[in-house]
Parts: structure tokens; C-alpha cells; sequence
């Protein structure tokens, strides 16, 4: 498991110039406190309680985040903005000291297969969040009963997962039966670039 101590080695970059080095198919990971996190974070024995792709359209010199939330399902959200949410967040709140953003690679993911994973993603925006699995999940942890259903309700890490696996690079589930945003970490092929530095 990821320790926040252990992503202290991992070189802090202020968004404005981490920009121009962000590529499409990246991976954002968000460490945050508040209550919904702390409980992904403990289900998921976890350093990370969100995971979303980075989205790049180069001719109107947009960033954009694909990500599937609670309150709205699958969505695009500029990066710039939902990095200001975090730092407005950790502003509001000084409980909130251990909130982080992470980019990382993957290290297989080639130029051919971009156009096809975002198209994939695309695809998927207005989608539902998958509270069913959710409720799965749980129920597998409490009694060990119970399967990971494919579906087209995500949570955010099976977006990604879903995203990726559309081009032939997939990610282990865990022993539990479902991917989490720590599962995705873990791959041996994704490798930390920078943490985006928020103050």
C-alpha cells in the first residue's frame, strides 16, 4: 500500500508548469479527507480515494478531466478547475492537510491507442455512477459473497479501467473482486510523473 510518506519522493510541480508536460491518457489520482474518501481509503486500504484520465484537445488548448462522480455519473471537467476545487477545499478546511493530486503514466499506453481509449471514454460521458457495486462491494467485504458485474455504471476506477481495457491494457482486479483507484496505482506499468502542487 502507498504511504503519503513514501509519495513525498515524488517531485511537487505547480499546474501551470506541470501543464505543457501533461499527455492524453494520463492518470490524475486524488488522495482527499473528507468522510466519502476516508471511507474509500479504508475499504481500499488505500493512500487514494479517486482516479480520472487526463483528456488533451490540443487545438483549443483545453486540459479536461474524464472522471465519474457521485452527484453526476460520468463527466468532462477542465483540470485547472477541479484543481482549484481541491485547493479551495484544503483552504476551507485545515482537517484537511493530507489532500493530494498525483499524474501518472502509463508506460505502455502508445500514441495509436489515445484516439481510441478517449473516443471509448467519450462515449461513456453522462453515464451513470455505479452505486449498485458500491453496495457490491461492501457486501463482499462483510460476508465474501458476491461478483464484480461489467456494466455501463462506473465507479471512477472502473472507468478507467474500462477506458484502458477498450485498447488492450488491462489492470488486476483485487482479491475482493473490484478494481479501486489503489489497484490501478499499483500496476507495475504506471509510473508517477509529479504531484501537482496546489498552494
Amino acid at each position: 500500500m502507498a504511504t503519503l510518506d513514501e509519495l513525498n519522493t515524488i517531485p511537487k510541480i505547480q499546474y501551470p508548469a506541470l501543464r505543457e508536460h501533461l499527455e492524453a491518457g494520463d492518470l490524475l489520482f486524488y488522495a482527499g479527507d473528507d468522510d466519502i474518501s476516508m471511507l474509500i481509503r479504508e475499504v481500499t486500504q488505500s493512500v487514494w480515494s479517486h482516479i480520472g484520465i487526463v483528456f488533451k484537445i490540443d487545438n483549443l488548448d483545453r486540459i479536461l478531466l474524464l472522471e465519474s462522480v457521485e452527484s453526476f455519473g460520468v463527466r468532462l471537467i477542465p483540470i485547472s478547475r477541479y484543481i482549484k476545487g481541491v485547493a479551495e477545499e484544503m483552504d476551507q478546511n485545515d482537517a484537511k492537510p493530507n489532500a493530494r493530486l498525483v499524474i501518472a503514466r502509463h508506460k505502455k499506453l502508445t500514441q495509436a491507442q489515445i484516439r481510441p481509449l478517449i473516443n471509448f471514454g467519450l462515449d461513456q460521458i453522462a453515464q451513470p455512477y455505479d452505486l449498485e457495486e458500491i453496495r457490491r462491494i461492501m457486501q463482499r467485504i462483510r460476508t465474501g459473497e458476491g461478483k464484480a458485474v461489467r456494466d455501463r455504471a462506473y465507479m471512477c476506477s472502473e472507468l478507467v479501467f474500462e477506458c484502458f481495457d477498450a485498447v488492450g491494457l488491462e489492470f488486476a482486479y483485487n482479491h475482493l473482486g473490484f478494481i479501486s483507484p489503489q489497484d490501478i496505482w499499483a500496476d507495475e506499468n504506471v509510473e508517477a510523473i509529479a504531484e501537482i502542487e496546489h498552494t
